[in-house]
């Protein structure tokens, strides 16, 4: 009885393995999600039955799954003889061709990834890659190596003959190599880095562990294979089971810590490539492989807008840069504002600084942050052109993003500020006599240009009240060019007859239009003066 109680509640301790106990992926020899809550996850939880990417649960950056089988068919992604881990991928280093005659433990079926940044628990914060793959048969160690690249261009495929792969070798690369048994227990796994010259691969074996389920709980890395016959949510076919089902030592699975391997410098990872070969050992035969994206660094994107725009001289605008990264990530870092002019036509031109503001900070938080710059007050009218430049913390937080000269939301139009600065009347009653609650009065107008610019005036001064009659017009045209720093003045006459306590009004409403094409209202407009008829 007591044995029956031990045995489930062993199993379960060791179905549930992470790599230092990150709690985020089941590393458990199997493809099945086990855990009944959204993390830890698993391979049939992020991916459907036709290997579509699912929602992704918090904190993770991406995931992919690759197809390279079935065994029947020939393989357009196998090694060359000669490609080894030692040499570059560029220059012929790496090289594909296709094969219909693969050994059956090494020809690799799927393969799949993922990239985790925990939000809770002892890796929180530490970027963790997970990998997977398929094998067509166990007869035999499972001798394989996990290449996490740099450079996104990597990749070969070929139809016919030797071909070499695209890309290259960046310092930093991880590849990590092991074997595991026709039992399913993973025997050794080391992990290199790309540093390059006559000796390009440095052992950070120290701080890993070959199978998860004895690993240190400090370890970096560990890896699980299956030790019996498991099913897959996918059409899969080995050599001797039923459909989607894998036997023993057929699968095998993998979870790194490049934060803990690495610290703040960890590589941004943009490919993983699978492979089989012929030994755990660095030297060895390459045979298989499958290769598919995996970005664990976001791509940055800033968006930015100028508000106020126009203003009138005198006046001041900000800029605000949103940036998004293309992963639910952190934004971190600062964005430098610059803002350049002024120009005399709307054509995009950042050869005169007009003024910046540098260092503005922005985040930390969760995608999309926001940042402001500094208010702008211009000294001059024109058109104003500004940039911003995202400079994220860590590549963690993103890839510098910048706007360019001209881009929409970035344009700032500064309008002239014509003023009214001077009306009057004159009322004369006829024959001087205010009783008779007759006479004539006569409106004046000046309007002022306070910029530099000639603009050109529209609007119109109407007159009303008690049997009002105006020369030369009523209303009368507020309108012609007003030149820069000059006056515009306007009259008018009306003859006005009415009783005690009646009103005679005048309004002003007057507009501009600069060489911009810019519009506005003149200040001081509009505006009404009343002047009250009197009896004596």
């Amino acid at each position: 009885m007591t044995l029956a109680i031990a045995v489930p509640m062993l199993t379960r301790a060791f179905a549930i393995t992470d790599v230092g106990n990150a709690g985020v992926f089941e590393l458990d020899g199997n493809i099945v999600k086990d855990s009944g809550t959204t993390l830890p996850t698993d391979w049939g939880a992020l991916f459907d039955a036709s290997g579509v990417t699912q929602p992704l649960p918090p904190g993770a950056l991406d995931a992919h799954w690759v197809n390279d089988g079935p065994h029947a068919t020939t393989d357009l992604t196998t090694f060359t003889t000669g490609s080894k881990d030692t040499l570059d991928i560029a220059n012929a280093g790496w090289q594909c061709t296709p094969s219909g005659n693969l050994t059956p433990k090494d020809d690799i079926l799927h393969a799949y990834s993922l990239a985790i940044t925990p939000q809770v628990g002892p890796r929180t914060g530490h970027l963790l890659v997970y990998g997977g793959f398929e094998r067509f048969t166990n007869n035999g160690a499972g001798d394989l190596g996990l290449w996490l690249l740099q450079d996104p261009t990597v990749a070969c495929s070929s139809t016919k003959g030797a071909v070499s792969f695209t890309g290259a070798h960046v310092v930093g690369d991880v590849l990590l190599v092991g074997e595991f048994s026709t039992g399913g227990t993973v025997t050794t796994l080391n992990a290199f880095k790309w540093v390059g010259g006559s000796s390009p691969l440095a052992n950070i074996t120290a701080t890993g562990g070959a199978d998860c389920r004895t690993a240190d709980v400090a370890a970096n890395f560990c890896s699980r294979s299956n030790t019996v016959s498991i099913s897959t949510p996918w059409p899969t076919q080995d050599k001797t089971s039923g459909p989607s089902t894998l036997a023993t030592a057929e699968f095998f699975e993998v979870g790194i810590d490049l934060t803990g391997l690495f610290g703040s410098n960890a590589p941004c990872i943009n490919r993983f490539v699978f492979d089989t070969r012929t030994s755990p050992s660095v030297t060895a035969t390459l045979k298989d492989y499958a290769e598919g994206a995996l970005a664990t660094c976001p791509t940055s994107t800033i968006f930015t807008s100028v508000s106020p725009s126009p203003i009138t001289l005198g006046g001041s605008a900000t800029d605000t840069a949103t940036v998004t990264l293309t992963t639910a990530s952190i934004v971190n870092g600062t964005v430098d504002f610059r803002v350049y002019g002024p120009v005399a036509t709307n054509t995009p031109t950042c050869t005169s600084l007009a003024e910046s503001f540098l260092g503005v900070k922005i985040g930390p938080g969760v995608t999309p942050q926001s940042a402001t710059s500094g208010p702008f007050t211009p000294s001059a009218t024109g058109y104003y052109f500004w940039t911003a430049t995202y400079n994220p913390a860590t590549p963690r937080n993103g890839n510098t993003a910048f706007t360019m000269c001209g881009d929409g939301g970035e344009l700032l139009v500064v309008a002239s500020i014509p003023k009214i600065t001077a009306f009057g009347f004159t009322n004369t009653p006829d024959n001087n006599d205010p009783t008779l609650g007759s006479g004539t009065v006569v409106y004046s107008v000046t309007i002022h240009s306070y910029d530099t610019l000639d603009v050109t005036l529209s609007g119109s001064l109407t007159v009303t009240g008690p049997s009002v009659t105006c020369t030369p017009s009523n209303p009368l045209p507020l309108s012609g060019p007003l030149a820069a720093g000059g006056d515009a003045s306007f009259s008018l006459t009306c003859t006005y007859s009415g009783s005690s306590g009646q009103a005679v009004s005048a309004t002003i409403s007057a507009t501009f239009t600069d060489p911009n094409g810019v519009m506005g209202a003149v200040s001081g407009s509009p505006t009404t003066y009343i002047f009250t008829i009197q009896k004596l």
